[in-house]
């Protein structure tokens, strides 16, 4: 971590007073993101039958963010990276239908330097609030049945009962990352922004809640991953 930290507040110190150039204070970026996890807990399944894993719902994430120039050539924001899958289950008692969301919250603090007019190079430390989230739509008879079975595949003996009406699975853990990038400008509203770097999240699969139950849930395989992204800025004056 201290080989990451050093590097961005050396160029805070050497790029704050340079390159005057108007700068949007509030930008808004839409775009996606790629990263390779490890989901042995959904794709290497025996026990139940998860929807078929594909490129879009293993590897790339939907990406939004909003970003506020709060110093010279510095900057905080939000950051949201998230994952989808939607299908049906194949449980004992039916066919239920399964959405799963992994969400990864970020609060970067950037900094930026224009090696150029419309070339900006930037480099970004943020925390990580992740949340995974695993809904299983059954009904009301089959209900504690359909979800024994598939907390059971991930490895929990324990059984659940008297489950209340809302249906989901939920965990929440902290990481670290840090990116480096570079923006393309098209006007002095629009850019173009492509980032590098990694993620590194301290998830655990026994700490899911199921109505407040703690339970186990999918092993993945989410620390040190690297991640690419993409994003469209707009930015307001």
């Amino acid at each position: 971590m201290k080989s990451q930290i050093l590097p961005f507040f050396l160029s805070l110190f050497l790029f704050s007073g340079s390159f005057s150039l108007a700068q949007p204070k509030i930008s808004v970026g839409l775009g996606l993101g790629l990263y390779e996890p490890t989901l042995s807990g959904f794709d290497e399944n025996s026990d139940v039958l998860f929807p078929t894993g594909n490129m879009l719902n293993r590897n790339f994430l939907f990406n939004w963010a909003v970003y506020y120039e709060f110093f010279s050539n510095a900057r905080l924001g939000y950051n949201s990276y998230s994952s989808f899958e939607v299908g049906k289950l194949d449980l004992i008692n039916s066919k239920a239908v399964y959405r799963r969301t992994i969400i990864y919250r970020m609060f970067p603090l950037e900094t930026y330097f224009r090696w150029k007019p419309r070339i900006e190079l930037n480099f970004t430390l943020t925390p990580i609030w992740g949340r995974g989230r695993i809904f299983v739509d059954t009904t009301p008879g089959d209900k504690s049945e359909d979800w024994n079975q598939l907390i059971n595949s991930f490895g929990d003996s324990n059984p659940v009962s008297d489950l209340g009406a809302t249906d989901a699975m939920t965990n929440d853990w902290i990481g670290f990352s840090g990116m480096i990038g570079i923006r393309y400008y098209l006007s002095t509203r629009i850019g173009l922004d492509m980032k590098m770097g990694f993620m590194d999240n301290s998830y655990k699969n026994e700490k899911w809640r199921l109505q407040k139950k703690e339970v186990t849930g999918p092993k993945m395989k989410i620390d040190e991953l690297p991640l690419f992204s993409f994003k469209v800025f707009y930015g307001f004056k």
